[in-house]
């Protein structure tokens, strides 16, 4: 789990958890604890109600061990560097930080005293509950009243540390129980995209085709007749005449024609006058290109490529004009000679 180490008290940064263990890593803490390690026993068997949920039995800590960063206002022999709290053999050890002149740190390690557990107690000491080791031979070893004191806070920061190992074990567990209730109750949003799984989608897809569908239709009966034009010239009549049906196929087939003349003649104007208008603005290009700036080479390479790409345009749309053109006449022509109205003259 990561944690945003700045709207934290604690200031943690990282919890990593396992059946056995637990890691967590801090950051800009006041007692400059950087990293808590805590190792678990496996939790003992005990009859218990059936239930889903997990055993109520708190696992057992055997081993806890804090590091710290260096306090430049302690001596090094006198700053902890580690706390390992043996809770399982009721011993604390402690290594201090090195001294810039030596290879090897000061450790200290104490025995609880037999009533550390008791409430207000005081606590019993001797000087065989602890033992030391100092780097330097020559350091006068501490008084047993500093020592005491010693063991008295490491007893007090053992209860504190193994609380807040409780602590942090909750918060894992409501995390995870917030997660496990977020995801029952979660309701995934189907994109409108999805029209197999989104019933709303697919109920407006189907509704658009049968519309889309009857607009065709509408369309398909409202299409204008090509022969109406010409029919309305000679009076609408019931029943044509060979001489008339003959006329009106050529009338409708020289209509087309020059409409696809038309076409084709609109499309060439148009590609004949861009193409105008490029070569004279290359060729104002090169009258005025020694004294032209940057801003107007760019403005004119612009032009050129938007110029070139319409020409493109209009040589496509032309050609495939010329070249749908007969396809076109003889579709029509194929629809007069079937026509109702025309074909038994044909």
């Amino acid at each position: 789990m990561l944690f945003y180490h700045h709207a934290r008290v604690d200031g943690l940064v990282k919890r990593e958890e396992t059946a056995q263990e637990m890691k967590e890593y801090y950051e800009e803490r006041e007692d400059f604890l950087y990293s808590r390690q805590v190792e678990f026993a496996k939790r003992p068997r005990k009859l218990e109600p059936a239930s889903g949920q997990k055993s109520s039995t708190p696992r057992p800590i055997v081993k806890i061990i804090d590091r710290f960063h260096r306090n430049s206002a302690k001596k090094a022999n006198e700053d902890v560097a580690e706390v390992v709290f043996l809770i399982a053999e009721d011993r604390i050890q402690l290594t201090f930080h090195h001294q810039d002149t030596k290879v090897t740190a000061a450790t200290r390690d104490f025995i609880k005293p037999p009533n550390a557990n008791d409430k207000g107690a005081i606590l019993t000491f001797s000087s065989e509950m602890t033992s030391t080791f100092e780097v330097d031979p020559l350091n006068k070893p501490a008084k047993n009243l500093y020592v005491y004191d010693m063991l008295v806070k490491l007893v007090e920061e053992e209860d504190k540390t193994v609380a807040c190992v409780r602590d942090s074990e909750d918060e894992v567990r409501n995390i995870l129980n917030e997660r496990n209730e977020e995801e029952d109750r979660s309701e995934l949003d189907i994109s409108v995209y999805d029209t197999e799984r989104n019933e709303k989608a697919k109920k407006h897809r189907i509704e658009r085709e049968r519309l889309q569908l009857e607009e065709k239709k509408r369309r398909e009966e409202l299409e204008l007749d090509y022969l109406a034009p010409f029919l309305a010239q000679i009076g609408d009549p019931d029943k044509l005449t060979r001489q008339q049906a003959l006329k009106l196929k050529e009338d409708c087939l020289a209509d087309l024609k020059q409409r696809l003349i038309d076409k084709a003649n609109l499309i060439q104007a148009r590609f004949e006058k861009e193409t105008a208008e490029l070569q004279k603005k290359q060729q104002w290009y090169q009258q005025n290109q020694v004294n032209m700036q940057k801003e107007d080479e760019e403005e004119y390479l612009e032009y050129c490529s938007e110029a070139m790409f319409r020409i493109h345009i209009l040589e496509l749309r032309l050609n495939r004009h010329k070249e749908m053109a007969p396809h076109k006449y003889m579709a029509l022509e194929q629809k007069l000679r079937t026509d109702g109205r025309l074909s038994e003259f044909f």
